[in-house]
């Protein structure tokens, strides 16, 4: 267990191409008296060299669960533009001491190396969110 690990890595065998590039987040429910969040995504899961369509463009729900919740933050969205008429769509994530941010690289220098922490980018909002937790698992639906 350590911050290196990658959202994807959790995703397991049963769907080869899965992968949380481009997963819309459906439901968030965090509860900080249990110290746990739960996220719901439908992530993208087709083959990218199918030759149908509809292979290539399958997606699967998917929960992901934090225990031992440390952190959960998320940057004011932009609202400059057109508002999101959709779920957050998440376009780039990766260890929190990879954050592209400021914010997020000062966050995993004030965390401990034995814990998962992530940055996500949610296109749609064009904000950054930051978590950290002891423990994280997926399953899918």
């Amino acid at each position: 267990m350590t911050r290196t690990v990658r959202l994807d890595d959790l995703l397991g065998p049963t769907e080869p191409f899965a992968s949380f590039h481009d997963a819309a987040l459906s439901v968030l429910h965090i509860d900080y008296e249990a110290r746990s969040l739960v996220a719901e995504f439908e992530l993208c899961v087709g083959d990218p060299d199918a030759a149908d369509r509809t292979a290539r463009e399958r997606s699967r729900r998917g929960r992901l669960r934090l225990s031992g919740l440390i952190l959960w933050a998320v940057e004011p969205p932009d609202l400059t533009g057109p508002p999101a008429v959709r779920r957050p769509w998440l376009t780039s994530d990766g260890p929190l001491d990879e954050a592209p941010t400021d914010a997020g690289k000062g966050l995993a220098g004030a965390l401990a190396s034995d814990i998962y922490c992530w940055y996500l980018y949610f296109s749609d909002l064009n904000a950054f969110a930051y978590c950290a937790a002891q423990d994280a698992q997926f399953e899918w639906l």
